[in-house]
């Protein structure tokens, strides 16, 4: 399967560089001779045809370019403060398009973070010591060669659903290996299936030129599928295998603004291994956007005490609760705010208490609002 997937991309890469190639433009002097006024030439399209950033366009799509900075606090349920620091953290996420409908591409995923389960680094203020870690954490090719079918083979990231880090992988995660996803609902009714097989792990080695040797190993396998039953209600399910041990993920999420304007949207995930250690999990979250400028939402949690913490670290293990609000004051400038407390545990809690207080610029939505991307 490896050797059919690297030979799909690469047949459909040469072939779309060998269609690449267009007519040369008019001489800046040549003269236009229009048969009727509808025929005559848009200077104002041929300008924006000749600029950088759209010929930057044919070749990158730029997806996300964000500059966060972060104070967060940590303590122990043995009332030990395990953080209590101000933090940074950037990202890069973009793709080279070897064909101008970006069919056939290299996927990449840049930012800062030490391991699995964070993207952020201290700035020397607090706890920690002043680090920037930033490397390439995510690598792939990705091949579109029919609607509706779509393959990968790379580092990339973990297939939630509608689940989400609370129980499932967090949202740094990355593995190395292959996908096959069908998108094609009127053949399969499903929304989605995909089929992913590789090796999760190495959860400390960031540097994903250094985890590329796993593309050999097999650690790792998940059978997914999804389904937006309407436009309220969507629902997914999977089963995946991580060093022999299986877990069943469920989530469903409904749209409730019909039956009122207090909440905007309810989210259920569960989880169950059911291999040994056996265990399971649960978690409920509510949605509200107040208005164009606020959101906020809340929700419970329960992770058993065996689950390995490679879901988000926010939640980790444990029975707790959480909330948080994200407030808009430009389009692209945000401040969000995050608390979660566990109770009643009968064991050791490293984020018994938690908060994150997070200012976040998107370049991305910068550029795009002044017209330079």
């Amino acid at each position: 399967m490896k050797t059919a997937v690297f030979t799909v991309v690469l047949l459909a890469g040469t072939t779309a560089l060998a269609n690449a190639q267009t007519p040369a433009p008019a001489p800046a002097g040549a003269t236009v001779v229009a048969a009727s006024t509808d025929a005559q030439p848009n200077p104002f399209k041929q300008a924006k045809a000749t600029t950088s950033a759209t010929k930057a366009h044919r070749w990158f799509d730029l997806q996300a370019a964000q500059v966060e900075t972060r104070y967060r606090f940590i303590e122990t349920s043995a009332g030990v403060t395990a953080a209590n620091q101000w933090q940074h953290r950037q990202s890069l996420k973009g793709a080279f398009k070897f064909d101008e409908k970006g069919n056939y591409t290299i996927q990449s995923f840049m930012g800062t973070g030490n391991s699995f389960v964070t993207g952020w680094d201290p700035t020397g203020v607090g706890t920690g010591d002043p680090t920037w870690d930033f490397r390439v954490r995510r690598l792939y090719a990705q091949a579109i060669p029919v609607k509706g079918l779509e393959l990968a083979a790379g580092s990339f990231d973990v297939v939630r659903g509608e689940t989400t880090e609370v129980t499932n992988y967090d949202n740094d995660a990355f593995m190395e290996g292959y996908r096959v996803s069908l998108k094609r609902p009127h053949d399969l009714y499903l929304d989605e299936v995909s089929v992913t097989t590789g090796y999760l792990g190495d959860v400390t080695t960031i540097n994903v030129f250094r985890r590329f040797k796993r593309m050999h190993d097999h650690n790792y396998t998940q059978v997914f599928g999804a389904k937006k039953l309407s436009k309220t209600v969507a629902l997914s399910a999977d089963w995946s295998e991580l060093n022999g041990e299986s877990t069943l993920r469920e989530g469903l999420k409904l749209g409730t603004k019909q039956f009122g304007h207090v909440i905007d949207a309810v989210r259920f995930e569960l989880y169950q291994r059911v291999d040994s250690p056996t265990g399971n999990g649960a978690a409920f979250t509510v949605e509200r956007v107040v208005n164009t400028s606020m959101s906020v939402s809340g929700g419970l949690a329960s992770n058993d005490k065996d689950t390995f913490p490679l879901n988000g670290d926010r939640y980790a293990r444990g029975k707790r609760y959480f909330g948080g609000t994200t407030v808009t004051f430009l389009p692209e400038l945000t401040l969000s705010a995050f608390y979660t407390h566990a109770f009643n545990n009968d064991f050791d809690i490293a984020n018994n208490q938690r908060f994150d207080l997070i200012l976040s610029y998107n370049v991305l939505k910068a550029l795009q609002r002044h017209g330079a991307w």
